[in-house]
């Protein structure tokens, strides 16, 4: 027995993915970054050893690698072969080796544009030259309202000016709905937002809305050096729709409405999605995802004539109410018809598993972006999108009991271009058949203002009528928005937190030496009505980032239990964290896979 264990520990193999090694690796000297790769040391049964020491045959010059097996090239290396030997830390005459060629390839990175581009102003850009992901437009999660905290969690890092996101030997299926492996940074958090595959909207977590970035039309515009391990699966910067128009309670159970659809806001395109194994094969996807503002189109593929993988380069997107372009190092390489109406958020992200392409669980993959950058047309202001405003969100509104009607009115306001309010713009209201607003529809029992948007409900409104309200710009109708409000006698419960006065961003000023800066904050519970509930307690942290797992302590920073907020002068002056306001109310019992359903809220703010 003695003798199989010794020979089991003397047969061990370097490799750098789960399947078969060939006998020799080759890697490419990266233009500038760098190429890293992770290599494994296991026995003849396949079982990964942990206890060895790494090391190189020979001290070069730009090559170097780190003792859990993280080989990394610079630039400033030459090509060459080497080796690579891992020694048993229990029995030093136990060593695997492996012989690696590195090589020079003939690329050079595109430079970064100015930020400055003719014809158009600047709108947000992310230059990710901080130490901290900016809090303000990023998450660090994927749609982890269909996951927990831990497994929509984003591996990334900042390092020398562009954030890296990565994934790892450790990376696991992101979620109980879905087998592929994911590592994304998102500029939206939404409950029930972007449905796919087989599960149904009642899995849906229901969490705060992060509206860190969404808009309408734009160029937008990323320089990025894409993963380099060659095998799979695939990397990808995309957009959805942030759905406006849903519904915390997205059943449709009006049998009068035969269009079941919960959201029309559900478009997506796919800018960058491709397959680690071939990545000079470029092909854009428009998908509806079963949005009526679109069709389905596989954009032309576009052949790239340089290697993604070992350089930087500049992709570009521009969204107009007419289509989409396309653009390769600042020249344009595709256009189509296909548009959204709608505003969209920004996916920035890989899948190492699961998705495009032959996947070997070769790490790390790392998509790299330098920067981020949205930019508007420089014309003048217009009508451009609206929002009905979340002061008092209304999902549910009661029928009438013991009175004759009852009557309630949405607040709309029009945006322009750079999303900023845009007064005095006469409306058009209706109520609309279905979820996209295209046709108006009368509805026994509900009348509606067409100028000032009042409803009135009278008794004889069914008491389980789905209301489509539908309010368009006077003078170009194709700018709407759609509001689906529910007609229920369900007893209250409740469903959500808001946090007032809600802000986008709240800055709070650090004080002066020995003081203390106190900002309060105020919470109320409410239920599907709109409603407040009473007489349930509101806890108070602080956090991270916007999850329940983020809950820490920041040197400087406070939150008391009656929702104080004081900040001293040992607070990081530029940080961001979240206020967060929670209950121990569920809105919803956890489903199968226990996906918490806690009711709470947070807001962003920032340290000046």
């Amino acid at each position: 027995m003695k003798e199989e264990r010794e020979a089991d520990i003397r047969q061990i193999q370097i490799v750098d993915r789960e399947k078969r090694m060939p006998r020799k690796v080759k890697l490419k000297i990266p233009c500038s970054g760098y190429t890293r790769r992770r290599f494994r040391v296991k026995n003849k049964t396949n079982v990964f050893l942990e206890q060895v020491l790494w090391s190189l045959d020979n001290e070069i010059k730009g090559i170097s690698i780190d003792q859990e097996g993280l080989l990394t090239i610079t630039p400033e290396a030459q090509e060459t072969a080497f080796t690579i030997l891992a020694t048993s830390r229990e029995h030093s005459n136990v060593q695997a080796s492996l012989q690696v060629k590195v090589m020079k390839t003939q690329g050079r990175d595109t430079p970064p544009n100015p930020l400055e581009k003719p014809g158009w102003k600047l709108y947000r850009h992310d230059e990710f030259d901080g130490e901290y992901l900016d809090r303000s437009m990023w998450t660090d999660q994927y749609l982890r309202n269909w996951s927990d905290d831990q497994r929509s969690k984003t591996n990334y890092i900042l390092e020398d000016g562009a954030i890296v996101v990565r994934a790892d030997i450790d990376s696991r299926p992101w979620s109980p709905y879905d087998n592929a492996e994911n590592s994304s940074i998102t500029s939206f958090e939404k409950t029930y937002l972007h449905r796919f595959g087989h599960n149904k909207y009642d899995n849906s977590r229901m969490i705060p809305e992060f509206d860190g970035f969404a808009t309408k039309y734009g160029y937008f515009e990323i320089r990025a050096k894409l993963p380099n391990t060659g095998d799979g699966s695939h990397v990808a910067w995309w957009m959805i729709g942030v759905q406006d128009d849903q519904n915390l309670y997205a059943e449709i159970t009006d049998p009068t409405v035969i269009d079941k659809r919960t959201s029309n806001e559900t478009g997506e395109v796919d800018i960058i999605e491709i397959g680690l194994d071939n990545l000079t094969s470029w092909r854009p996807v428009m998908h509806p995802n079963e949005s009526t503002s679109l069709e389905y189109l596989h954009v032309p593929e576009t052949k790239l004539d340089f290697d993604p993988g070992n350089e930087f380069h500049i992709y570009g997107f521009e969204w107009d109410e007419n289509g989409t372009k396309y653009y390769v190092d600042n020249q344009l390489v595709q256009t189509t018809d296909r548009t959204f109406d709608y505003r969209m958020m920004t996916f920035l992200g890989l899948y190492p598993q699961g998705g495009m392409g032959k996947a070997n669980r070769i790490f790390p993959k790392e998509f790299i972006i330098d920067y981020f950058r949205v930019y508007k047309k420089d014309e003048p202001f217009k009508p451009n999108d609206i929002r009905f405003e979340k002061d008092g969100p209304r999902y549910c509104v009661k029928r009438p009991e013991g009175q004759d009607s009852v009557s309630f009115k949405l607040k709309a306001v029009v945006l322009d271009q750079f999303d900023q309010p845009f007064t005095a713009t006469p409306l058009i209201w209706q109520f609309s058949e279905t979820i996209s607003g295209d046709y108006a529809k009368e509805i026994p029992g509900a009348k509606i203002d067409a100028e000032t948007g009042e409803i009135v409900l009278t008794k004889n409104i069914a008491e389980n009528a789905d209301l489509f309200i539908t309010v368009k710009v006077k003078s170009n109708p194709k700018v709407k928005k759609v509001c689906h409000v529910k007609v229920s006698t369900a007893v209250p419960k409740p469903l959500q937190i808001q946090i007032v006065p809600q802000q986008k961003v709240m800055e709070v000023a650090i004080p002066s030496y020995g003081k203390t800066q106190r900002q309060p904050f105020h919470a109320n519970l409410l239920d599907q009505y709109g409603e407040k509930i009473e007489n349930e307690s509101i806890d108070w942290a602080i956090a991270e980032g916007t999850t329940l797992k983020d809950i820490t302590t920041m040197k400087g920073i406070t939150i008391s239990k009656d929702g104080v907020l004081h900040v001293t002068e040992d607070a990081p002056r530029g940080h961001y964290f979240f206020v967060i306001a929670l209950t121990r109310c569920q809105a919803k019992e956890p489903d199968r896979h226990s996906l918490d359903s806690t009711i709470y809220a947070h807001q962003l703010v920032k340290l000046v």
